[in-house]
């Protein structure tokens, strides 16, 4: 695999370009090419195809797609080139396993593949925005959900009085808060080994996630960071830094991309042929040995329309048959928590990704900008999914999914606002009250019926 310091050389002699040229005269035409040079089309009546040579038409066009355009620098205004050859070592050299946390909590995260039997890993928590004065609380409730094997810590975005912004000493303080208060939760929930993969979700800027990644606070080279791109495959100086420091320290670093679709990949072929491409990149030049998706609509925001679901499940199946690193995905639903449309949708995006062959994660409820908006029981349903759903097919998967979308697609313009932690929990003992739990329990009898199974 090429080497780092050689990313960096390449970072500074690649080919010079503006950022609107890359996008223009390069990114774009070359999505629109490979898409139609391997005939991918999308089928609004398949939200989740069972097609493996549509998977690997996918694939090889994401292999001709970062071959020809490479991740652009945005502080240099160059190009990182490969090779296909080279993008094809990395892929044959990457790690297939992934090990987080200490001791008992110690565990190992793979790839999986389509149709698979394998429980999927199960990742919980939200680094969404959190008040300073329940994220502890949050974090001990999610460290107490058995099934889950590793877990995010919550953002928050003040600190008292006083307000993060990106790269503030704010900032940095907020990440430092939130590592500790990571660690204290799980200690409290009795994991305190347990492996935390989203550091530093506080954190924007490189030099406030190095300054928090310090061991004195919490952080253990056995966590995991998740190394941002900016859309579309582009990358700062900023990011590098964290891959500089990390690597030399030796932690696990992960991936996580974010394709727009409706923006510079176009339609949900090219989003997955995106998306699939970030995978290469999370290779070679974030050093991923794991790596988290979330595509997103443009004009919804959220994950779970019919396209955008065809769009994470082709993905998915792309990179799990032909990479298979350790790979999971993130899903923003339109309906807020405690609604039974956010079950409903938060199924439907699971059973795609889970039939995929990935790994799993909770659907975030808001689209993910409600402040403390999250809440433990969303937790408890993805690990309860993932157990029961154990052995899905993705022809299965796709019968359900369209009975599900006939009960939430016309709530996606307008979708309940739901409940916030504050309002539907006794933050004390962080028990749900008897109206989520009457909601919550309809919600799981009538996904009974449609073929949905809980463990």
């Amino acid at each position: 695999m090429v080497s780092f310091p050689e990313i960096l050389e390449r970072a500074t002699r690649g080919p010079i370009m503006s950022p609107k040229d890359f996008d223009m005269k390069v990114f774009i035409p070359k999505v629109r090419e490979v898409v139609e040079n391997y005939k991918i089309r999308y089928d609004p009546g398949t939200p989740c195809p069972a097609d493996d040579d549509l998977a690997d038409r996918i694939y090889q066009a994401a292999l001709d797609l970062y071959a020809d355009v490479g991740t652009y620098v945005i502080d240099t205004e160059r190009v990182i080139q490969f090779s296909r050859e080279e993008i094809e070592d990395a892929v044959y050299e990457a790690p297939r396993e992934a090990y987080f946390g200490e001791g008992p909590e110690r565990c190992v995260f793979k790839g999986r593949k389509p149709d698979d039997s394998e429980i999927p890993h199960c990742h919980v928590g939200s680094g969404t925005d959190t008040t300073e004065d329940v994220a502890l609380k949050m974090v001990e409730a999610y460290g107490r959900i058995s099934k889950a094997k590793t877990v995010s810590i919550p953002s928050v975005t003040s600190l008292g009085s006083l307000k993060s912004s990106a790269g503030s000493p704010v900032e940095a303080l907020a990440g430092i808060s939130m590592m500790r208060t990571g660690r204290e939760g799980l200690r409290r929930a009795g994991r305190p080994g347990m492996g935390i993969i989203n550091h530093m979700s506080s954190c924007a800027q490189g030099v406030s996630t190095i300054a928090a990644s310090n061991p004195q606070f919490g952080a253990r080279p056995s966590d995991g960071w998740l190394i941002a791109p900016h859309a579309e495959l582009k990358i700062d100086h900023s990011s590098l830094n964290q891959v500089a420091y990390l690597t030399s320290w030796g932690a696990n670093l992960g991936q996580e991309a974010g394709p727009i679709m409706g923006g510079y990949a176009g339609g949900p072929e090219g989003t997955a042929v995106v998306t699939t491409a970030y995978c290469f990149h999370g290779i070679l030049v974030a050093r991923a040995i794991y790596h988290l998706t979330y595509p997103v609509h443009m004009n919804y925001v959220c994950s779970t329309t019919p396209d955008m679901l065809y769009v994470v499940s082709t993905s998915s199946q792309a990179v799990s048959r032909n990479v298979g690193v350790p790979y999971y995905a993130l899903g923003y639903a339109a309906a807020g928590s405690a609604t039974k449309q956010y079950f409903y949708e938060a199924a439907a995006y699971l059973l795609a990704i889970q039939s995929s062959g990935i790994g799993i994660e909770d659907v975030h409820p808001n689209k993910a900008v409600v402040t403390n908006g999250a809440l433990p029981i969303d937790s408890e349903f993805t690990c309860s999914f993932g157990h029961g759903m154990v052995g899905i097919t993705r022809k299965e998967a796709n019968q359900i999914i369209k009975r599900l979308m006939e009960t939430y697609l016309s709530g996606i313009k307008n979708p309940p606002r739901g409940r916030i932690l504050n309002e539907c929990y006794d933050i004390l003992t962080m028990r749900p009250d008897d109206e989520l739990r009457r909601t919550y329990d309809e919600a799981i009898r009538e996904l009974r019926g449609l073929g949905i199974r809980f463990k």
